[in-house]
């Protein structure tokens, strides 16, 4: 669970990193949210470029098409945040669970 709230915090703190990139990205006129894709191909497009076909051809294709497609083209800074809070909530519920069932055996021993 400790992994889990460490990728949860890194992706988090990426979301707001990039919502603040996009904020003062230079030569633009608003605030406009960019594409997962769009920042993944700016980062390394033969990695994107691949993907695909290593999809269709060793999954299913349906996977790319109304799946993987569909999260490339929605803004990236929401999906790494929300991400980011998911990951963090998860991995902090099984650390309390954990903490609990440790309390719960101290208490039944000393009985």
């Amino acid at each position: 669970m400790f992994a889990l709230r460490i990728i949860g915090i890194v992706l988090t703190f990426g979301g707001i990193g990039l919502f603040a990139a996009e904020a003062l990205w230079p030569g633009q006129e608003g605030f406009e949210l960019r594409a997962l894709g769009w920042w993944w191909a700016e980062i390394h497009r033969d990695s994107l470029l691949l993907l695909q076909p290593a999809v269709e051809r060793y999954l299913l294709p349906e996977i790319w098409d109304p799946g993987i497609q569909t999260l490339l083209q929605w803004p990236a800074a929401p999906q790494l945040l929300l991400l980011g809070l998911l990951l963090w909530w998860l991995g902090r519920r099984g650390a309390r669970k954990k903490v609990k069932r440790q309390a719960d055996r101290l208490t039944f021993r000393s009985r």
